[in-house]
């Protein structure tokens, strides 16, 4: 159990998991409200300002993570060094890429008339530096100051929001607030609380190194490639969404997908947790049980999960999520879910296996799996758009991510214990999950026990393994 201890921080995980299931609250409250009160129109534009923020995880360049790497076992004078030159990096790039961004989608969504682009060229500005500080900070282990950061930051900043949409909703005061700079009031106050908690290592040793800047370049590239093609995959289908089949159908595609993907709360708090954890690591033997523990962690504790509930989410979302002109909660919506929370599972149990990529510095193999995916996805995409198909699109995005999990995984095998009860046991779940998607309901209970058992052999072969391995 001591040995549990040390290679997997319980306590870490829990608080940087604490914002995220605090924003659930948050979600549950604010999206009746907006759903209720705000126009298609007025909704569907504040949604797709913050997705626009999204590009702040490509155009970051991974400076923050690439320094929470590199100051592993380091000594104060030299982490100092390398915190002071990323910060240094992250405002140069934020203040370019933002204004470069800015004027693109202005150009791109020039009929949204209810978009302000200067505040979206101020958001990425704070967002590219707020994760680039927020990566330094999970490398100097400060998972308090991050929870309390991330719940503005993410939190606050996309639901807070709707009080003013809820005091208001009766008079025409409500059509005057911007409430997208309402969220950048929020992001404000995060960054400025985050910075302050690395205030002494910016003074320890202030001057920009040549060496340093070079070495965030050599390992960004790949890194970064990587981000933009998650942006493709993750938010493009929204993009196209949003431009070619309206507010409504944007709403409802968006609002499924937003519901289900905080699953990735839990995927991000052990990723988070996990990879100054495992950069520390000099071995493959214990970079494996690192790696194996954690990603057993989130793959048994969220299939219980969905096991347990999945008779009851339709039920929950109906008594939750009013109908109104803004979204439809109909068997499309409930398909629409259920595809999005079998993706957002399979991507998080990806999302830790990538970590091992970068903390081995072979993310340029990830690449070359996503490369080759773009093209056919991409083409498929659009295929699918022009048929205003937004199921065959979620399944798209779902048969990607299974593929690139399997080659993702296939690749590190070697750090994976169990690899093989891990392909299974996902095979067993997709095969219950699709028949739960379809209410198959002769074969669904079958398909629960063999998902079950599944897990339980795939947890006893792994503790198994480690047990022997130390």
């Amino acid at each position: 159990m001591d040995y549990f201890r040390k290679k997997i921080n319980l306590r870490n995980i829990f608080f940087s998991s604490t914002p995220g299931i605090i924003s659930i609250i948050l979600t549950f409250v604010s999206l009746p409200i907006y759903l209720t009160y705000l126009s298609p129109v007025t909704y569907s534009s504040f949604l797709v300002s913050h997705i626009f923020l999204s590009l702040s995880l490509v155009f970051n360049l991974n400076i923050g993570k690439i320094a929470s790497i590199n100051i592993q076992n380091k000594d104060n004078k030299s982490k100092g060094l390398i915190i002071f030159n990323a910060l240094f990096l992250s405002i140069l790039i934020a203040v370019f890429f933002s204004m470069l961004l800015s004027f693109i989608l202005s150009k791109i969504f020039l009929n949204e008339k209810e978009i302000d682009f200067i505040n979206i060229f101020f958001a990425l500005v704070l967002s590219i530096i707020y994760i680039n500080t927020e990566s330094i900070c999970k490398g100097l282990e400060k998972f308090k100051i991050i929870a309390i950061s991330n719940l503005f930051f993410y939190g606050f900043s996309i639901s807070g929001p709707s009080i003013f949409v809820w005091l208001h909703n009766k008079t025409s005061f409500t059509n005057k607030i911007n409430l997208f700079e309402i969220s950048i009031i929020f992001k404000i106050i995060s960054l400025i609380f985050i910075l302050f908690s690395i205030l002494k290592y910016l003074f320890v040793e202030k001057k920009v190194s040549k060496n340093i800047l070079i070495s965030f370049k050599n390992q960004s590239f790949w890194m970064t490639l990587t981000n933009f093609y998650n942006q493709i995959f993750d938010y493009f289908d929204k993009y196209l969404i949003k431009l070619f089949l309206g507010p409504v159908i944007f709403i409802n595609y968006t609002v499924a997908q937003q519901v289900a993907s905080k699953l990735h709360i839990f995927s991000g708090a052990i990723t988070s947790v996990m990879l100054p954890k495992l950069a520390s690591q000099k071995t493959i033997k214990n970079k494996s049980s690192v790696l194996s523990l954690h990603l057993i962690l989130f793959y048994i504790s969220i299939s219980l999960f969905i096991l347990i509930l999945s008779d009851y989410f339709d039920d929950i979302i109906s008594w939750w999520l009013p109908s109104s002109s803004n979204i439809n909660i109909n068997d499309e919506f409930f398909k629409l879910f259920n595809i999005f929370l079998a993706l957002t599972f399979i991507a998080g149990k990806s999302l830790i296996i990538i970590s091992l990529f970068e903390v081995n510095q072979i993310t340029k193999k990830n690449c070359i799996l996503e490369t080759i995916s773009l093209l056919p996805f991409s083409i498929l995409l659009f295929w699918f758009i022009s048929k205003e198909n937004i199921l065959l699109i979620c399944y798209l995005i779902l048969f990607k991510e299974v593929l690139l999990f399997l080659a993702r995984s296939y690749q590190v095998k070697e750090y994976l214990i169990s690899f093989k009860y891990y392909v299974l046991s996902m095979h067993a779940f997709l095969f219950f999950w699709f028949l739960n998607i379809h209410q198959i309901e002769y074969l669904l209970f079958l398909s629960k026990i063999i998902f079950f058992i599944s897990l339980i052999i795939l947890a006893n072969d792994t503790f198994k393994k480690i047990s022997k391995i130390n």
